[in-house]
């Protein structure tokens, strides 16, 4: 063999060896970029798919903005009674029926009750004891002027009059709740409603035994002139909710229809599992309408405290559980990038973090660039 074909065979047994190597390694190359793909896509200019999108610069707005709150409608309970009984008995009659409106002072139960009588002559004890207190108070005082008496006789006598006339408001209380009179004879007591409003539970039976301390109440009235409606604020909004704020009240009963409210107080602790603070709004009811227990939405104007990045509804993709922008940069890269975001309010949605006033993102064509992007 000459020396001119020796070299020829060499350098073929060499690409020999080479050539599956090289093919590896384009292999492991091509298995990287699978396993890690681009999250950019970038285009040049003039690029046709860069006429179908809008870019917009995200600006922080000092403005009022609006803060949507799921809620749920519930008694004023400033204007709310549950009725219980303070005595053992068994009810004889019901003097009201669900929906009834009641006066303040109306009865609502007849009740049947050994202690009946014993709440008689204790009133009427208290108030003997309350006179007697009074004159030996009298008598004292003119003693001390003549100098006829120690300081600890007096001390005595006060202390005696003030016992005496707390036991007869105890006892007062007690036969008016009832219903009774210190001294005319009476067999049943009738259970009063304090207020006037609706009676809008009712959880007793004639012949029902009733007992002073059992849990559940027999009755409750309530006025349903206004209401309240319980919300629940996220911790990173409770700068823009304060006592005072005016809210809208929607409820799916009425689309479309807004009920004027005002926040009457933002709650103190932070519920651990949830990360909300609850929230009361009161509100006028006209026509009762509004009902306890109806799902709401509450809608908090918020005067312009905090500065807040709203962007457009259409700018923001939702993957799974996560909302993602994509960010415009130099060069017409495009990236998708996570954000963390409020409710949406009137096509707008606030962003809680993930962008910087200043940056720009896709405003329309968003969920394009994304599919752009995933297909790289």
């Amino acid at each position: 063999m000459t020396r001119t074909a020796a070299l020829v065979l060499s350098a073929s047994l060499s690409l020999a060896l080479l050539s599956p190597a090289c093919s590896r390694g384009r292999a492991d190359d091509s298995a990287a970029s699978v396993d890690k793909p681009r999250d950019f896509v970038r285009y040049d200019p003039g690029h046709v798919p860069l006429e179908f999108i809008k870019i917009a610069a995200v600006e922080e707005s000092a403005g009022g903005t609006t803060v949507s709150l799921p809620g749920k409608v519930s008694f004023d309970e400033e204007h709310t009674q549950r009725v219980a009984s303070p005595i053992d008995g068994r009810a004889v009659a019901i003097l009201v029926k669900l929906g009834d409106k009641v006066h303040a002072g109306q009865p609502l139960l007849s009740l049947s009750s050994p202690n009946v009588g014993l709440i008689q002559a204790e009133a009427q004890k208290s108030s003997s004891d309350l006179n007697v207190a009074e004159k030996t108070n009298e008598r004292v005082r003119k003693l001390q002027a003549e100098g006829a008496v120690a300081e600890k006789e007096v001390a005595q006598a006060e202390g005696e009059l003030k016992k005496a006339r707390s036991d007869h408001a105890r006892a007062a209380a007690q036969l008016k709740a009832l219903g009774l009179s210190s001294s005319d004879p009476a067999v049943n007591a009738a259970l009063r409603t304090q207020i006037a409003g609706v009676v809008v539970d009712r959880n007793v039976l004639v012949g029902q035994e009733i007992r002073a301390d059992q849990s559940t109440p027999l009755f409750t009235v309530t006025s349903l002139d206004t209401v309240w409606v319980m919300a629940e604020v996220y911790e990173q909004d409770l700068g823009l909710v304060a006592e005072g704020d005016a809210v809208d009240i929607q409820v799916p009963a009425y689309p479309g229809e807004k009920f004027p409210g005002k926040v009457t107080h933002v709650g103190e602790v932070v519920d651990p599992a949830t990360r909300t603070v609850k929230l009361r709004c009161v509100a006028a009811n006209p026509g009762r309408r509004l009902k306890p227990e109806m799902f709401a939405k509450v809608e908090v104007r918020d005067a312009g405290r905090r500065k807040v990045i709203l962007v457009p509804s259409k700018a923001v993709l939702t993957d799974g559980d996560k909302s993602l922008v994509i960010v415009a940069t130099e060069g017409n890269v495009f990236r998708a990038r996570r954000v963390s975001v409020g409710p949406e309010a009137e096509g707008q949605i606030r962003v809680l973090g993930g962008l910087q006033p200043g940056e720009k993102i896709v405003t329309d064509g968003a969920i394009f660039m994304k599919r752009e992007i995933e297909n790289q």
